[in-house]
């Protein structure tokens, strides 16, 4: 079985559709307006993200944001540090790399 698509929920589409290809290689298939941008990686994994308000119905993301997250395979320790670098020194709030069940 492969992996198809995911979808997330997104505070601001257009921050992170520039965040997933400047960063991580994605392109951009489709845009609709500010509510969802539509991006496949290399391996033909779709991601979506979207700004669907009226489709909540008061979901809140949980105060712990590491318990939802995507990971992205590098080639390397060097690279994942790099690729930190570059996402802190952008201003990007992320954690730093740290070994978690092999990878």
């Amino acid at each position: 079985m492969k992996l198809n698509h995911i979808n997330l929920y997104s505070h601001d589409t257009e921050a992170d559709r520039v965040m997933f290809e400047q960063y991580f290689g994605l392109h951009t298939l489709v845009v609709r307006g500010s509510k969802m941008a539509i991006m496949q990686d290399n391996d033909g994994l779709v991601l979506i993200v979207n700004h669907f308000d009226n489709k909540l119905d008061g979901f809140d993301y949980p105060k712990q944001f590491d318990i939802l997250h995507i990971g992205f395979i590098q080639k390397s320790r060097e690279d994942v540090d790099a690729l930190y670098k570059r996402l802190s020194a952008d201003g990007w709030d992320v954690q730093a790399p740290r070994d978690t069940h092999g990878a």
